[in-house]
Formats: structure tokens, C-alpha cells, sequence
């Protein structure tokens, strides 16, 4: 086909427009309202459809892009069942990291007595609480920093922290401003430090029989304890992974016992 036959279709339908004002209609019935602006001789016609979307829409400074991936109103609300289920799954959690009262009393969780020697042995793990086992309560101050942040950020105050705050007497009396200062990069310093002076304040005394009646002392911090203080390690199931890790390493450590050589004659 011809290229003059295109032209002279443009030329017709430009006289069209003109004679009818400005509106032609095609064969597939649609009606296309010329613009304002007036029509030259020979100039291309463009379908209204191709228009629209040659044309930008206006931003504002500053707008940000979102992919509609993530835009609010392509989010598709959650099912009923979906949300029961996880509901269900976070009451677990829950309840596998709280004792139970007849736990709480149970002798995993007793006062270390001056007659138990049990000394852990160290694990390629290296736990902050296999440096100090010599003395619970640090044992219990260690957890309490590792609640809600990292082995590697609590690592880096505990010098400085024992250094001021040794041992329970020492920390029931020292400034909370100061500890607060000196644990500052843990977050929520001003609660850390009250919960320390506290737990030392009711640790020197001889009104506890078990661990779990100290204020600030959950499921952790009693496995911990029983592991690392009082060796009942065979009678806690710990959920903290890094106390689960340590837990198994006894477990395969004590499962099958060196034999004792035979005495010569």
C-alpha cells in the first residue's frame, strides 16, 4: 500500500473535522472530541486513549515512589483463621517461657547451699556466665543485662560494671544514676539499674528459698541459675537458645560417662 494513500486519509479526515466541528466518526462507532487548540492542515491525528497516557501526571516536591507492591491499598486483609492461629502460636511462646508456681518451687530452682560444689565445665560456646560462676548473683545480673539485647553489646559493659558493683552489697548501695551511665548503650538504663540495686538489696537477704522469688527473675534467669549455680541442669528444659545450646552440650557431656580404669594388682 501506497504511502500517498495515508496522506490522503489524514487529508480527509482534517476536512471532516472542519465540517462537522470538530467531531468525526469512525466506523467502530466512537466519537473523538477534537482539542482547542485548532487543527493545522495535515496534521496527525492522536486517539484520546494514546493521549492520556503520553501526558505526566504532576508530582509534588518531595513525593516519594511507592511500588504498588507495597502500598497500603493493595494489602489484602488477613484471614480470620490466620489470625486465630497465630494468636494461638504466640500464647505458646508465652507460656513456655513462664514457670508455673509448682515450678517455681521446684529444687532445680533452691539456694545454692554452701555444701554444693558443682563447678560447670566450659563449653566451646563461651557464655558470659561460665566467667562467673563463683558468684550467683552476677550470674543473675548477667541474664538480666541480656534481656531484650545482644551477648556481644552486654560483653562490652560487664567490666566496667562488676569493676564498680563486685558483688550484691556493693551494688544495693551504689549510685543508680552512675550504673545507669555505665550500661547506657544496653537501652532502658534508668529500669536495668533500679531492677540491679533491688534484686542485690533482696539477694543479701536470708528471706529467699528459691531463686524465682527474687524481684526481676524469670524462666531464663532460673535455668541459668539451675544450670550454672546449682548443676540441676538434668531437671530445667531452658528456651533461650544460647542456654539451649549449653544445656545440650551437658546433656551429650554426661550421657555417656568416661569408665574408670580398673585398679592394677
Amino acid at each position: 500500500m501506497k504511502l500517498s494513500y495515508f496522506k490522503d486519509k489524514e487529508q480527509v479526515l482534517g476536512d471532516q473535522l472542519e465540517d462537522s466541528g470538530g467531531a468525526v466518526k469512525c466506523s467502530f462507532d466512537r466519537v473523538y472530541q477534537s482539542q482547542s487548540v485548532p487543527l493545522r492542515k495535515g496534521a496527525r491525528i492522536v486517539s484520546p486513549y494514546f493521549e492520556k497516557q503520553s501526558k505526566s501526571v504532576p508530582r509534588r516536591i518531595g513525593a516519594r515512589v511507592v511500588s504498588p507492591y507495597f502500598a497500603k491499598k493493595f494489602l489484602v486483609s488477613p484471614c480470620p483463621f490466620h489470625l486465630a492461629l497465630a494468636a494461638q502460636k504466640a500464647r505458646k511462646r508465652l507460656q513456655r517461657k513462664a514457670l508455673t508456681a509448682a515450678q517455681k518451687r521446684d529444687e532445680a530452682y533452691e539456694r545454692k547451699t554452701p555444701e554444693n560444689t558443682w563447678t560447670p565445665p566450659r563449653s566451646p560456646f563461651h557464655l558470659m556466665q561460665e566467667d562467673h560462676v563463683f558468684d550467683p548473683w552476677r550470674v543473675l545480673v548477667i541474664c538480666m543485662l541480656l534481656n531484650l539485647t545482644t551477648g556481644v553489646q552486654a560483653r562490652r559493659v560487664l567490666p566496667d560494671l562488676f569493676q564498680i558493683c563486685p558483688d550484691a552489697k556493693t551494688a544495693m548501695t551504689a549510685n543508680v544514676d552512675y550504673v545507669a551511665d555505665l550500661i547506657h548503650s544496653l537501652g532502658l538504663q534508668k529500669k536495668r539499674a533500679v531492677m540491679i540495686q533491688r534484686l542485690s538489696a533482696q539477694y543479701v537477704t536470708e528471706s529467699w528459698t528459691h531463686v524465682t522469688q527474687l524481684i526481676g527473675v524469670g524462666k531464663y534467669a532460673a535455668d541459668a541459675y539451675a544450670i550454672f549455680c546449682n548443676g540441676k541442669w538434668e531437671r530445667v528444659k531452658p528456651v533461650d537458645h544460647m542456654l539451649v545450646k549449653y544445656w545440650e552440650f551437658l546433656r551429650k557431656l554426661y550421657a555417656n560417662p568416661v569408665p574408670q580404669a580398673a585398679p592394677t594388682v
